[in-house]
Formats: C-alpha cells, sequence, structure tokens
C-alpha cells in the first residue's frame, strides 16, 4: 500500500507543470509607445532651449503676442517630428538688426567688375542676445538709374545669425542695392531682396528655409565706413531637424 501512495506522488509531481509553486520572475515593464518617447525628448529638448535662451526661445517658438505659449509648441513640433520626417517648419519670423559698417570697399571699387565688398556687424533687436555679421558685394558696373538721380545695382553676399544658446544661422541673400535720392560720393543706400538657408549649427544644424530682407544703411564721416545699418528680415519658412 505504501508502495502505490508513493508511486502516486511520484506521478503526480512528475505531471506538475514546471516551475509549479516556485516564484514567478518579474513581468518586464511594457516598452513605451514611441510618442511617449518622442514627447519626453522633445520636453527636455526645449526646457534646455528656453533656459539657455529665453527671449529668442519665445520669438522662435511662440505664436501668441507675448510668447508664452512657445513652449508648449516647442515641445509639440519636437515631438510630431520625430514620429514623421524628424523635421519640423517655423513660419513668419521677423528679425531687425542694427549695426556699423565695418568695410566700405577698396577705393575705386565703383568701377570694378568685381564691384564693392562691404561688411557691417551688430545686434539682432528682435530676438535677444543675438547678433550678426554680413559681407555684401554691390555690381555697380551693372547699375540703372534709380529714377531720383541715383543708381541702383545688384549686390549678393552672406549674412550669418548668432542666437546664444541655440546656434547659427547662415544665409545667401541677393536682391538690389540703391542709393537714396541723387548720386554723389557718401549718400544713404537702401537694400530689398531676398535669401535662402545655407548652413547653420546647434539647433540650427541642417536647417533650410527662404524668406525676404531690407536693409537701410546711413552714410558714415566721409563714406559709408561707420554707418549705421538698419535691417529686417522674415523668414517665411525655416526648416528645422531634429
Amino acid at each position: 500500500m505504501k508502495k502505490l501512495m508513493l508511486a502516486g506522488l511520484l506521478v503526480m509531481a512528475l505531471a506538475a507543470p514546471a516551475g509549479a509553486g516556485a516564484k514567478q520572475p518579474p513581468k518586464k515593464p511594457k516598452t513605451p509607445k514611441a510618442q511617449q518617447v518622442a514627447t519626453k525628448n522633445a520636453a527636455w529638448m526645449c526646457k534646455t532651449m528656453k533656459a539657455a535662451n529665453p527671449v529668442a526661445f519665445g520669438a522662435l517658438f511662440g505664436s501668441n503676442r507675448n510668447g508664452r505659449n512657445a513652449y508648449g509648441k516647442c515641445v509639440s513640433a519636437h515631438a510630431r517630428a520625430k514620429n514623421s520626417n524628424r523635421a519640423f517648419s517655423l513660419r513668419n519670423i521677423t528679425v531687425a538688426a542694427t549695426g556699423t559698417v565695418t568695410n566700405a570697399g577698396s577705393a575705386g571699387c565703383q568701377f570694378s567688375a568685381s564691384g564693392c565688398t562691404l561688411t557691417s556687424s551688430g545686434n539682432l533687436n528682435g530676438i535677444a542676445g543675438g547678433t550678426y555679421s554680413s559681407t555684401f558685394t554691390i555690381l555697380w558696373t551693372q547699375a540703372t538709374p534709380n529714377g531720383n538721380g541715383g543708381f541702383c545695382a545688384p549686390a549678393a553676399g552672406d549674412s550669418t545669425l548668432t542666437l546664444p544658446g541655440l546656434g547659427t544661422i547662415t544665409k545667401h541673400e541677393s536682391g538690389t542695392v540703391c542709393e537714396v535720392g541723387a548720386t554723389g560720393p557718401n549718400v544713404a543706400h537702401t537694400f530689398v531682396g531676398s535669401f535662402a538657408v545655407t548652413s547653420g549649427t546647434g539647433v540650427f544644424t541642417g536647417a533650410t528655409g527662404s524668406g525676404t530682407a531690407t536693409f537701410a544703411q546711413q552714410p558714415g564721416a566721409s563714406t559709408a565706413l561707420g554707418g549705421t545699418v538698419n535691417a529686417t528680415e522674415k523668414f517665411t519658412s525655416l526648416v528645422v531637424h531634429v
């Protein structure tokens, strides 16, 4: 009888599921959905950018008058980009700048086929804490009358915007420079043209975009050197890759 009982217990033990009675391993946590991961990463990125340059951050991402919704707009834009083509678009960003002409071109450059190269640098007013530098070449040998006794000429160059904590945006600009009123040895000039983003660093690495640009340059003491420059640039589109 005892042998039969032992045999029965042995059969029951062999028939029991493997690991029965043993402590079960903990279940692995579920992997967060892609959207949750993207939102978390975007929140960290946007928080970092806001801390680095809060005014510039508000100007870039905010859509209301005071830019207070910039953080939410930034997070949602980055999260969407992570799940699509890793890029998002900013539109209708206006940047104002005030600077000084630092190079007025060499003597007699207005008669040269290579033109006059002027440089300027200064501060960005629309985005606090930023600076700009630009180099333009004006081809006065291709000048046409401005209708007021002066001349207009084709011009092209590059301008770099530096936003501390965010990065830089470099644009190639082309358009027309005109003398204001009648021509003279040292008169004011205006520029109207368009631009395309050619490169960037930091947040703007790989950025693309386009827009319009204008500036008004006042004469210096005897040449354009030292004259003030007031510029406005409007990005009709700025595509940032994340």
